[in-house]
């Protein structure tokens, strides 16, 4: 995933867990690697720190993973510090990853002759989504979702890596129930493909839009700035599974 681990609970500010909740937890994040999830990852926090989540979900660099990130906010230096390290992924870039870009101002952001594209960007697939409808960027993610899958053959759980930063757009300009039956078609295919996504959605747990959404998700990842004063402005997580009722304490992203 990376998920946390026991030893994460231990680094983070609040106490940790109970142990029965921490087996059950990590238990279950085993199960959902095995099977598939979708996760809602939400909070009030600086923008660094949901890149630093997102990219931790999209896996070790030197693992082959095949990954589709679609953009409706994110800058292109926040899309190139979660993607592999060319140096360190065994695979090239250009093959595994898949950008999907439905910003609001269409423009390149993987572009080579850009002088604003990060240098790791350069070469990454990018499909940029023209249609004003959710259902083009829908489409998009389901077809890259079987591209990959038909391209390498045989597919391990947890292989297929799918994020959408953020959701916020799409919220204000569709509205909650279109936002919301395109999560759910599109986490049909994340679960049949074994796959594992993310949706990013800076609001506060609490908030009446991620609650929303909950019940849709295998687990909701909470974000936020450590309280320490010390650890500069380093994130913490914990995650919340709401349909166990099962929220576990703040670890180390």
């Amino acid at each position: 995933m990376s998920s946390p681990t026991p030893r994460d609970f231990t680094r983070g500010s609040d106490e940790s867990p109970p142990a029965d909740d921490l087996t059950d937890f990590l238990g279950l994040l085993n199960e959902l690697k095995s099977t598939g999830c979708n996760l809602l990852v939400v909070g009030d926090a600086p923008r660094e720190l949901f890149t630093q989540a997102s990219s931790r979900m999209f896996g070790d660099d030197d693992t082959v993973r095949y990954r589709t990130l679609a953009v409706t906010d994110a800058t292109p230096e926040s899309i190139a510090e979660r993607l592999p390290d060319p140096s360190e992924s065994p695979r090239p870039v250009g093959e595994t990853t898949h950008v999907l870009n439905h910003a609001g101002a269409l423009r390149s952001v993987t572009t080579a002759t850009d002088p604003n594209t990060p240098p790791d960007l350069a070469g990454v697939k990018e499909t940029r989504i023209a249609d004003p409808q959710l259902a083009g960027l829908q489409a998009a993610v389901v077809e890259a979702i079987e591209e990959f899958a038909t391209r390498a053959g045989s597919l391990h759980p947890g292989d297929l890596r799918i994020g959408i930063d953020s959701l916020e757009p799409l919220l204000d300009f569709y509205g909650e129930d279109v936002v919301r039956r395109c999560l759910r078609i599109v986490g049909g295919y994340v679960r049949d493909y074994d796959a594992m996504a993310h949706y990013v959605l800076p609001k506060p747990y609490d908030s009446d839009v991620v609650q929303t959404f909950a019940d849709d998700m295998d687990a909701i990842v909470e974000i936020r700035l450590s309280d320490s004063a010390d650890d500069g402005r380093v994130g913490e997580q914990r995650w919340h599974v709401p349909s166990r009722d099962l929220s576990v304490g703040w670890a180390s992203i």
